[in-house]
């Protein structure tokens, strides 16, 4: 990554912290469904420069990061966030120092919270009843995470989920990033 624009959220009174992070991480996501390859997968990654995992906060910022300037040009974040630029400050490119020695890697955390979603799943998957798949999952453990989120709304179903993000400090890999800018095998320079 050689280049990064930082977003910082402005929450108002009538638009609270947590309904911007929803707002404006759609609209993010959008715009990087729109360059993603044919495997879902993009060279745009995104950063949370103020995560707290300690505090379940992602904070209020957060870093667009790029191999170079044409990539940034050809997401187009300024058009996709133009509706909501009341509300959100965004930094002009700047350029990722050189001498970088530690890395990060902010992924999707996918818990198993919900058995009976679970059966639905592997109904769907084995094209068995719902009922033979409540079966095969008796004793499936509903499990819980205390880890920072942004709610979010399929585009296909139209149901809100919660995109769980953690970060790991990790060793310098190449690998791409999900249409969420999360790792697929990416990671990010960390930046204070």
């Amino acid at each position: 990554m050689k280049v990064y624009i930082d977003i910082t959220l402005l929450p108002s009174d009538d638009i609270g912290h947590h309904f911007l992070w929803e707002k404006v991480y759609q609209q993010v996501h959008l715009a990087l469904v729109e360059i993603q390859d044919a495997n879902g997968c993009s060279a745009i990654g995104i950063g949370f420069p103020e995560f707290n995992a300690g505090k379940h906060r992602l904070g209020r910022k957060f870093r667009i990061f790029a191999p170079d300037r044409n990539a940034l040009d050809k997401l187009n974040i300024q058009h996709w966030l133009e509706r909501l630029a009341d509300y959100v400050h965004m930094t002009s490119i700047k350029e990722v120092p050189e001498a970088i020695e530690i890395y990060q890697s902010f992924s999707r955390l996918q818990v198993k919270s919900n058995p009976e979603r679970i059966a639905r799943r592997v109904a769907k998957y084995k094209g068995i009843s719902y009922e033979e798949a409540l079966v095969e999952c008796t004793g499936v453990v509903a499990k819980r995470t205390a880890a920072p989120f942004i709610w979010m709304k399929s585009q296909t179903s139209d149901n809100r989920f919660r995109l769980f993000i953690q970060q790991e400090k990790v060793a310098f890999t190449e690998g791409l990033f999900n249409t969420y800018g999360l790792s697929k095998g990416g990671v990010l320079p960390y930046l204070t």
